[in-house]
Formats: structure tokens, sequence, C-alpha cells
């Protein structure tokens, strides 16, 4: 018996094959991605309204088997989906090879949203065929009331809109995150430990930026370990990016400030003595416990956005640190470096909001304040300032005036320029600074009171 896709013409067959095969391919490059990247789980489940959607059955019985494991907590990988496959899964093509196959083809985590999309629009166009000539064959039918075709067509219609995942707005629900984040600010605000920073607007809000800015050798770098360490210690996760240093040097300068008794000047150029290596044992020890993995993160060797988000969205901190903006590599094709360095702030915005985490990006700032008399940083002073300042929710700006003056009686004056702050006021804070410590403190006063004296550290004016 001779059926329709028998009267096809070869270019018919050829579309229909192209369709299909376009169709198992998007869904394999979902299931891949969702293999390699099970935390976008939710990106994708929210089109993946029943089974129907999916028109690969092997893709389908992928798609169940890492729901249940999702829901079930367990790891999810191309190894442990392997060792859960049946023998029912085998005879349907559901093996390693195919699971392979799928990894292969595998897209960027980022997009898995948008090939889900993809899959669903398909679907739905499916349905809105099939809708169609449901509708064609009752109109042809004389036995049929024409407005009752046209109830039926727009109850089908309806129908199929109400397929349409959307993002629900619960204004019950907003308004119990909003009175919990006034009942418990630490849900809301991060901490600096720092009291001089967290009088400006109470700390550092989740879901926001605050930019650093300064020049070289002013401590930026240095004021950005310290604020590490101080809300690592508040029981917080962090993950930090290390575009100019190693991370073998960062954590020279993490032992010193760590210490509080060992010199980084000597660190970095290997001078110490028995005592000296008793104390970086102890050092070493203390940085261990303290910077576990499984609250702190670091890396020096990614040098674009996309692959630090990979990371992030892995770990889920509560404060990403980034040293510093302008050596990322662009991945998006604007020409002028003002629209790129806009792109990688803004694509931080949305990571921050997404993760309700808070970002501290360190930015290098232009040469125009070195044509002022007074070279205290300002706004304009902000490389590309116009991209990144509007973005921010603060902009601190490190000044270490020794660094200028070399006056003795500045060597350990630091001012932290707060230049915007938009749930706070803006204004100077004088802070002091031991750069031979790699430790900053409230006030000269907490610096020389502090547990370790200066005197009985072997200090050098070696430049950080």
């Amino acid at each position: 018996m001779m059926t329709m896709q028998d009267l096809l013409t070869p270019r018919q067959h050829r579309r229909n094959y192209f369709n299909m095969t376009e169709e198992r391919n998007i869904e394999m490059t979902v299931i891949g991605t969702l293999i390699g990247s099970p935390d976008r789980y939710n990106d994708v489940a929210k089109y993946i309204l029943d089974n129907s959607v999916w028109s690969d059955v092997r893709c389908r019985r992928l798609w169940n088997l890492i729901s249940g494991m999702i829901k079930r907590r367990e790891h999810v990988d191309s190894i442990t989906i392997v060792a859960s496959l049946e023998t029912e899964d085998k005879m349907l093509g559901v093996d390693s090879v195919y699971i392979v196959d799928c990894v292969e083809n595998r897209g960027l985590d980022t997009a898995v949203e948008v090939y889900a999309k993809k899959m669903y629009e398909k679907h739905l166009l499916g349905l809105v065929a099939e809708s169609a000539r449901s509708i064609e064959k009752s109109a042809k039918e004389n036995t049929v009331n024409a407005l009752d075709v046209l109830v039926n067509a727009h109850t089908q219609i309806g129908e199929l809109i109400s397929l349409r995942p959307d993002n629900t707005f619960d204004i019950n629900e907003a308004l119990g995150d909003a009175i919990e984040s006034i009942r418990n600010t630490d849900k809301l605000l991060v901490k600096t430990g720092f009291e001089n920073i967290d009088k400006f607007a109470g700390g550092l809000t989740r879901g926001e930026i605050t930019i650093v800015g300064g020049r070289p050798g002013h401590g930026k770098s240095t004021v950005l370990l310290n604020l590490l360490s101080s809300i690592l210690s508040s029981g917080k996760k962090i993950i930090l990016f290390n575009r100019e240093l190693t991370n073998v040097e960062v954590l020279k300068k993490l032992l010193a400030l760590e210490s509080g008794k060992l010199s980084y000047a000597l660190i970095r150029q290997g001078i110490y003595d028995a005592n000296q290596l008793n104390e970086l044992d102890n050092a070493r020890e203390m940085i261990a416990k303290k910077y576990s993995p499984d609250r702190f993160r670091m890396y020096d060797s990614l040098r674009d956005f996309a692959s630090s988000a990979t990371e992030v969205k892995k770990f889920k901190p509560d404060v990403i640190i980034d040293d510093y903006i302008q050596l990322i590599t662009p991945a998006s094709k604007e020409d002028q470096r003002r629209l790129q360095l806009e792109r990688i702030v803004n694509d931080y915005k949305w990571i921050a909001k997404e993760y309700k985490c808070s970002v501290i990006l360190a930015s290098q700032l232009n040469r125009a304040l070195e044509t002022r008399g007074n070279q205290r940083p300002q706004l304009s002073d902000l490389a590309e300032s116009g991209a990144i300042e509007q973005v921010a929710e603060n902009v601190f700006f490190v000044f270490y005036p020794y660094k200028l003056d070399q006056k003795p009686e500045n060597k350990h004056k630091m001012v932290l320029v707060a230049a915007k702050v938009r749930y706070g006021e803006t204004g100077n804070i004088a802070m002091a600074f031991d750069g031979d410590k790699c430790k900053i403190y409230n006030s000269e006063e907490e610096l020389f009171s502090s547990n370790t004296p200066l005197k009985e550290i072997i200090t050098s004016d070696l430049p950080l």
C-alpha cells in the first residue's frame, strides 16, 4: 500500500531528513551540554513540559535519567550515566558510544537555554501544524457549523499559548524575600570586616558590582587580598581570578598577610633563617585550613570571561574577585575597547544577579590624573570610565601618597576614595598600609597597636 511518504519528491525527502537531523542534533547538543554542566538543568527544564518535546527517543531517555539523578542529588557525568544504564536503554541505542557522541556534540554552557528554547519552538510549531490540519479537516466537513470551527480553533490556539514557559512574578514571594533581607542583612549584604569601608553602605550588596581602582604600586591588589582574607574569615565562599599575578606570587603575599610576622620582601627574595622557616610552616598550615577548596578557589590561567563564568557557576561563591578586568580577553566582536569592557562588566552584573553574589573588580586607571597637580583619583580616571562606572554599585580608589612624595611620614598612610556609593554616602577615609606585611588597617592607631610590633618585623622598601 502506497503511503504519503512514497509520494514525496526526492527534494521533499531531503528536506524532511534535514529537518529530522537538525532536531536530533540540537537535542544531542542539549543533552551533551547538560552532561558536562548539570548545574544548568533548571535552564533547560522549564522548556521540557513533557516527554513529547523530545523527538529522539534516546535523548528522551537520557533526559529522564539525568532528571532523576539530579533530583536524587547524585553526581552527574558521563561515567555515572553509563553506570546507570539498563538493558532496555542499550536496546534503544542508549549506550556509552551514544553518550560520547552527545558529549562531543555539546555546545556552550551559557547557551544551553538558547538550545532548549529552540527545541521547544520546533515542538510548538509541530503542534501548531497539527492543530491547523485538525482545523482544516473540521472546516471541510459540511456538517460542521463555521462558528464551531472558529471556537475550536480559538481553543486550540489558546492551549498552545498556555504551553509557553514564563517567569512568573509572585508579589508575595518577592515581598517575603525583601522582608527577610531586612530582618537578616547577611542575606543581602556581605560585610568586608573593615569598619571604615562598611560604614559607607553597610557592606557589599549581593547582585551588585564594586570597582576597586588604583595606579600601579598603590596597593590595589593588596587591598583585594585583605578583603579576601577578611570576608573568608566570616564563613563566605570566594573565587579569585588572578589576571596579572600568578597564583604562586599571590600565595607569597597571603603568607605575609596571614602570618603577620613574615616579610613579603624576604619571602620573594628567598631569605630566611630557622625561625622564619618555622613561621612559614605555621603559616602554610593555617592558610591550607582557612583557604580550603570547599570555600576558596583561585585561578591564574583563565583568559576569557566564559571560562571564568563556568568556574563561578560550578562553585557558586558568595564573592567573586577579579584582578583585573582590563586583562580579560574579550570574546565579543566589538572593535572599541570601551565596548568590550562594557560587555564584560555587564556579563559580570548578570552573573552577580543570577547567583546572588557580590563581585569585586579591580581596574586600572588612565593617565589623565598624572596631568593634574593633585593626583588623587576621581571617576573620570577609570580606564574606559563610562562603561564601568555606570554598572557599578561602588567605585573605590586606592591612593598611596608615599608612592608619589616618598615622605617618611606617609610610609603607612593610605587613602580610600569612595567616589561612588549607590546606597550610601561618598567620601574619603584614611587607612593604614604596611606593605611588607601586605596588610591594611582601619587606622594608623590600629596598625601600631597590632599584635606584632613593626620593630619585630624585618621590613624592606621593595616595591609591591
